[in-house]
């Protein structure tokens, strides 16, 4: 065989694992929060902003996906400390490979369900959630773990029935909305 038939079979089987990874994530992504979709990297900043975090303030992205929201948010606040959560496996070694490239020492990405992690310490925590998760498992949870004063930063998807503070920030026609809650 020559290079160029070697060269395709390699790209063809990379492009073949590429593809499944994707179709897995999305799949086991939706059973337990939502498929994966990326926060839009436009909208960091707004979440930063939003999220207004102090030194020594813990924020917590659960499923977090490829990481970009929880390196954004430790890049910015090196003072705090940045907990992702992701259950997708490809999604967490991609993290890890991230975390070589780009190493913040107060961002760590953790493997496992976000129902199963303990948020007492939580500051800010934000998710990308569908509707249906955010107001289940989710709501439930976060009213148990969260101390007064926490607040929750939901991407697009609102909470309904919230008794607490909350507010929605979508400044301009064509962004996103982001849903805050605060929890009293």
């Amino acid at each position: 065989m020559g290079t160029p038939v070697l060269l395709s079979i390699f790209a063809l089987t990379f492009l073949f694992i590429v593809v499944i990874i994707l179709i897995s994530s999305f799949l086991i992504g939706k059973i337990y929060m939502a498929p994966y979709l990326p926060t839009r990297t436009k909208d960091l900043e707004r979440i930063n902003r939003i999220a207004s975090l102090k030194p020594g303030d813990t924020f917590y992205d659960l499923g977090c996906g490829d990481g970009r929201v929880c390196r954004y948010i430790g890049a910015k606040n090196l003072k705090a400390k940045v907990v992702g959560v992701e259950i997708v496996h490809p999604l967490y070694l991609w993290n890890k490979l991230m975390s070589l490239i780009q190493p913040l020492p107060n961002v760590k990405i953790v493997r496992g369900n976000a129902l199963k992690i303990d948020l007492s310490d939580a500051d800010v925590v934000y998710l990308y959630a569908l509707t249906s998760s955010f107001n289940g498992a989710y709501k439930s949870k976060l009213l148990k773990d969260l101390k007064p004063g926490a607040r929750i930063i939901s991407y697009v998807f609102s909470l309904s029935s919230w008794t607490g503070k909350m507010s929605k920030d979508c400044p301009r026609k064509g962004d996103m909305p982001i849903h805050i809650y605060e929890v009293t």
